[in-house]
């Protein structure tokens, strides 16, 4: 279908109405080239600029959450996500319940952990960018813990306590909100960090450090209790699901959603600030936010396990959308005014492609790639354009 590599075949892309290689996809935006070739006016359709095999409405946590992973990696990634959740359920269902609770604090941070080393995104800058996301949001859960600890229980021998309520399901989660937000607004006004891509990244590595280390502290006191302090084995499962899984899950799509919006309208080129209508204002984004971290709160403060796990996995859903729609259009926002470079083998699927934005064969997106793999090409200068 598509030609061979070289400037003599051209074609014009029907979603960005550039001149591009005659390959399977457009090197500048993604759209698959397929409906060029048959005359037809089909866009995109919404496949995710990430990983070009699947939709952008499609529910998938590994993509979403590690977006700038090659396939091969993904699925490895999959694979030791599965074997996490797996030992959390063994060993709750065993009743080692401390053991179980530390297991679910450092599951998803593990993951988070690895995918920064793996891709080595920020390479020339590792301490201020770890240290403002990881760090911080660890931190941060830490103080977070410690004030939760001395909250009363919403629910005691009294029955509902609304006030109680009110601090654990209201209070600290908006309280919860300005603190991982902290590190990741820190680096906001650096120029290198230029799109809606890196706010999401931030966002979410500070979001799922701060939720391990808050359960690692609220765990301490369960230590000294034996391996076995007693309960439920299938109530204590489910708990730990919903700390070690769902929360974090909830509170990096929200945050890195929220980031990724503050982002795109203060540091994206002006032509994309308002691209996404009122879903890209800050201010939209940041209630949209709060009110999941809300929900989550009295979700928790107030329900009973089973139908909390339930309203969680609703809430986590969203959340993921939501996030993976300002991932997709954070990578699209790569393609502005760039020349198309020199041929270079795609670490994806190791054919001939131009050095741009997209993989002329595959579609990934070379932002979506670990830095080393995508050597850089220069960009004409555009007002209100940042550099790379």
């Amino acid at each position: 279908m598509a030609g061979e590599l070289g400037d003599s075949e051209q074609i014009e892309c029907r979603q960005c109405r550039h001149s591009v290689p005659r390959l399977e996809f457009c090197v500048r935006c993604g759209h698959s080239l397929a409906e060029e070739y048959h005359g037809e006016r089909l866009r995109r359709g919404g496949t995710y600029a990430a990983a070009p095999n699947e939709s952008v409405r499609s529910l998938a946590l590994i993509s979403t959450l590690f977006p700038e992973l090659p396939r091969a990696d993904m699925r490895v990634f999959r694979l030791c996500f599965a074997a996490g959740v797996a030992l959390l359920i063994g060993l709750g269902l065993l009743g080692l319940f401390p053991v179980a609770l530390v297991t679910a604090a450092v599951l998803v941070p593990f993951l988070m952990v690895l995918y920064l080393w793996t891709v080595d995104t920020y390479e020339d800058e590792p301490r201020p960018v770890i240290g403002a996301t990881m760090v911080w949001g660890a931190l941060a859960g830490v103080v977070s813990a410690l004030i939760a600890s001395r909250l009363p229980a919403p629910i005691g021998l009294g029955g509902l306590d609304v006030a109680a309520l009110a601090a654990s399901g209201v209070v600290m989660p908006l309280v919860d909100l300005l603190l991982m937000l902290i590190g990741p607004l820190l680096l906001l006004p650096w120029r290198r960090f230029n799109d809606a891509l890196d706010g999401a990244i931030f966002g979410a590595a500070s979001a799922i450090s701060f939720g391990g280390a808050r359960l690692l502290v609220i765990a301490v006191p369960m230590l000294g209790a034996g391996l076995r302090p007693g309960g439920d084995p299938l109530q204590w499962t489910i708990q730990l699901l919903s700390l070690g899984v769902l929360l974090p899950v909830i509170a990096a799509g929200s945050l890195g959603a929220l980031c990724a919006t503050l982002w795109l309208r203060f540091r994206a080129p002006v032509a994309d600030r308002h691209a996404l209508g009122y879903s890209g204002s800050p201010a939209v984004a940041a209630v949209a936010a709060a009110s999941l971290l809300v929900l989550a709160g009295l979700t928790r403060a107030g329900l009973p396990p089973v139908p909390q796990a339930v309203v969680l996995v609703v809430l986590a859903i969203a959340a993921l959308f939501w996030l993976r729609t300002m991932i997709h259009f954070g990578l699209l926002q790569e393609a502005r005014e760039i020349e198309i470079g020199a041929p270079m083998t795609c670490p994806n699927c190791g054919r001939e492609t131009p050095v741009h934005t997209f993989c002329g064969n595959c579609g990934v997106a070379m932002r979506a790639l670990p830095r080393p793999s995508h050597p850089p090409v220069e960009s004409a200068p555009a007002a209100g354009s940042p550099t790379s």
